[in-house]
């Protein structure tokens, strides 16, 4: 009698079965519906939802295709790809005008401080993709290559007796900025005139990297900075002799000279890269933090790679087919 009040019944026991069951079921549910960092994607009941973002420029044509790949995923969602560089990304979160910005370099802590002021929040950036600062050099000016004390001298706007100047995109792009930086050139030489309009000896901002590579055919004389993420395909060849073409770089460390191509850049032999970052608001849109979580996701950095183009996240490894294990002595 004792014994058989000890032992729980079968029904009880089944009961307690089917309990664990269907909880299972529902938390299995509930976990495949929150993949990446956590944020629950939207299914295809969701209305359609139109989220703005910045900077076309900087990746004319790698953005929209990973903005079409993502609409192909998430039909209802659409993303609304605006102009503009790093500057008028920051500018339009600060203003609530988009809710995505892309970025040639992080935000300063002086443009931090503006966004937190304005709205109320932080920015969170994220890089995405991997380019090449590329110096363009017209084939008429004898130049083979440079070095990266040369590069540093231009950056700080001294006087090199083989070119006049250096044309440069609009600063506000963001270019300019990852030039000094990966020339490690703290000081700022953008002085500026009573009007607001730069002020310098051997410098020439222009519009953008088309406008550089039109003055650099023109100009034997003239250097010109751009990014592999939005170079054309092939560089201006107007025959002749007159051409543009990218320098190769001389590192600080190297031996010989290296040019800027794909396999240089993702295994860091060329010494001037940048970052495309994505960049929302921490308490922003939904939307956007979506958007956000695809594009620094495995399936988005893909999409990036399938492109043509280095994924952030991507680092280049030399691998070496060999029949003796790793350790073993040759004979």
């Amino acid at each position: 009698m004792e014994a058989s009040k000890r032992r729980p019944s079968r029904l009880f026991v089944w009961v307690a079965f089917y309990t664990i069951v269907i909880a299972a079921v529902f938390l299995i549910r509930g976990q495949r519906e929150r993949p990446g960092l956590g944020l629950q994607l939207p299914s295809e009941s969701d209305t359609v939802t139109t989220i703005t973002a910045v900077g076309r420029e900087l990746a004319p044509d790698l953005l929209p295709i990973l903005i079409g790949k993502y609409h192909e995923l998430y039909p209802k969602l659409h993303v609304l790809l605006e102009d503009g560089g790093t500057v008028r990304a920051l500018e339009h979160l600060a203003n609530r005008r988009a809710q995505v910005g892309f970025l040639y370099r992080l935000p300063t802590p002086e443009e931090r401080a503006i966004v937190r002021s304005a709205v109320g929040d932080s920015v969170l950036c994220f890089p995405i993709a991997l380019g090449g600062v590329v110096v363009l050099a017209n084939s008429l000016s004898g130049v083979e290559s440079l070095a990266m004390h040369d590069l540093r001298r231009i950056a700080r706007d001294e006087m090199d007796e083989r070119f006049d100047r250096l044309y440069a995109p609009d600063p506000n792009q963001g270019l300019w900025d990852a030039f000094r930086q990966g020339l490690d050139v703290a000081e700022d030489v953008t002085r500026t005139t009573g009007d607001g309009a730069p002020e310098l000896a051997h410098i020439t901002f222009l519009k953008d990297e088309n406008a550089v590579l039109e003055a650099v055919l023109a100009d034997p004389r003239g250097l010109g900075l751009a990014s592999t993420l939005s170079l054309p395909d092939s560089l201006p060849d107007l025959g002749g002799g007159r051409a543009v073409f990218a320098v190769p770089v001389l590192p600080d460390t190297g031996l010989a000279p290296v040019a800027p191509g794909y396999e240089q850049i993702g295994y860091g032999e060329y010494p001037l890269y940048h970052y495309l970052y994505v960049a929302c608001l921490a308490h922003g849109s939904i939307r956007a933090s979506m958007f956000v979580t695809h594009l620094t996701s495995d399936r988005g950095q893909r999409h990036v790679e399938r492109a043509d183009y280095l994924p952030a996240r991507q680092a280049i490894r030399q691998i070496y087919l060999t029949r003796k294990p790793l350790g073993s002595k040759s004979n």
